[in-house]
């Protein structure tokens, strides 16, 4: 095996679309020493036709620059939204495109061979659709799922495709940028991208500690609010139960808030931009209540940002936003407090001490030293505070 695609890592985001658009399935996405998957071509399956290449538009992004229309909303479905990481935006419109005969595609966290694996999957009925709520801090399987959705394009159904950035990109690499007005695309404001890798370890290191088989997890559950808080379902002496963490308890978690093991790429991410190349941007609306005090939303249950950044992304919102309460607003308020708006990531050199550690360890030495600094920079700041409060 060998590469021949990408020369740095930086210039890979792991979007699949090279794999999917190889005639000769002669690609595969290979983990590296950290848990990240890089593509790697088989020579001997390769006809060198070049496509892999041309498809590869990471670098070279096709970013819209139009009049947006922005908005601030919540589902008016209790349910739905307290079953949402924010305001339930996605699902709204996916469920109503789904009941209009369309498709929708997104992350789901599937149980594969006894561990959870992030991967896009397809929906097409509602029943199915709580698969593709709730953030998911991981990247997640793309690849195999484009030529599904081209499928779908070409026999007429509506798409609503959902992903980071980048797997929009890939997606509309894959379909060589051809113009489908039966497709939607929509991605979230990304933080960066853990690997698939590092996240199995960091449940089974829970397993581990807690005797118990976990069978469902989530990012963002609104038991104590509209926040980072972890869910753990899990099966312990033949008895379900769960458990639920605040985001500084997880180190997975945490690490992933301070950008710190995620994929090299993503801290020169080129679609952290005020330019994006989607129909519609959805995130989390922080600051709401800040920018508008009139609002009457609860804030406690999450509020969504959704900007329309084409005339499709906002005709899909009119169209299929009825479930949706909004409120007008504009990008600059939402830029304030969403910093991937207009800066990527930020790199540390924690990060390279981490992937070391998980490199030539496990994910227990991970966690270990994630507890140790965290006790540390506590006791610093509670001495700070007591110097700040003698002066």
């Amino acid at each position: 095996m060998s590469n021949q695609i990408f020369e740095k890592k930086s210039d890979c985001c792991g979007c699949g679309a090279c794999q999917a658009i190889c005639p000769q399935n002669a690609i595969e996405m290979i983990e590296d020493e950290y848990g990240f998957v890089y593509p790697q071509i088989d020579e001997s399956k390769c006809i060198n036709c070049g496509l892999c290449k041309k498809t590869c538009s990471y670098k070279n992004p096709q970013k819209i620059n139009s009049e947006k229309k922005v908005y601030m909303s919540v589902s008016k479905n209790k349910e739905n939204l307290m079953k949402s990481a924010s305001g339930g935006v996605f699902f709204e419109l996916a469920n109503a495109i789904i009941m209009d005969g369309g498709v929708a595609y997104g992350c789901s966290m599937e149980k594969e061979s006894g561990k959870l694996y992030p991967k896009h999957i397809r929906v097409d009925n509602v029943k199915n659709l709580t698969k593709l709520q709730g953030s998911k801090y991981v990247q997640s399987e793309c690849g195999q799922i484009y030529k599904l959705v081209k499928k779908d394009l070409v026999e007429g159904k509506t798409v609503l495709f959902s992903g980071t950035p980048c797997q929009i990109e890939g997606m509309k690499a894959f379909l060589q940028y051809k113009e489908y007005e039966n497709l939607i695309l929509l991605d979230i404001i990304c933080h960066g991208v853990p690997n698939r890798k590092m996240f199995q370890d960091y449940i089974e290191n829970f397993e581990k500690k807690n005797e118990c088989k976990v069978v469902e997890y989530y990012f963002r559950d609104k038991k104590y609010g509209c926040g980072y808080n972890n869910k753990f379902v899990f099966v312990k002496k033949e008895k379900k139960d769960n458990i639920v963490k605040k985001a500084y308890e997880s180190s997975f978690c945490q690490l992933f808030l301070d950008s710190v093991i995620c994929r090299e790429n993503c801290y020169g991410c080129p679609y952290a931009t005020e330019e994006r190349n989607s129909d519609i941007t959805i995130g989390d609306y922080w600051g709401a209540i800040i920018e508008h005090p009139e609002c009457d939303m609860d804030i406690r249950k999450g509020i969504s940002c959704c900007i329309a950044n084409t005339e499709k992304g906002n005709e899909v919102v009119k169209k299929y936003g009825d479930e949706l309460k909004s409120i007008v607003s504009n990008f600059e308020k939402i830029a304030k407090h969403n910093h991937q708006l207009n800066n990527p990531s930020k790199h540390t050199s924690e990060r390279e001490k981490i992937l070391e550690l998980y490199k030539n360890g496990t994910y227990d030495d991970v966690d270990n030293y994630y507890k140790k600094t965290r006790r540390v920079k506590n006791m610093i700041k509670k001495i700070r505070d007591v110097l700040k409060g003698s002066l």
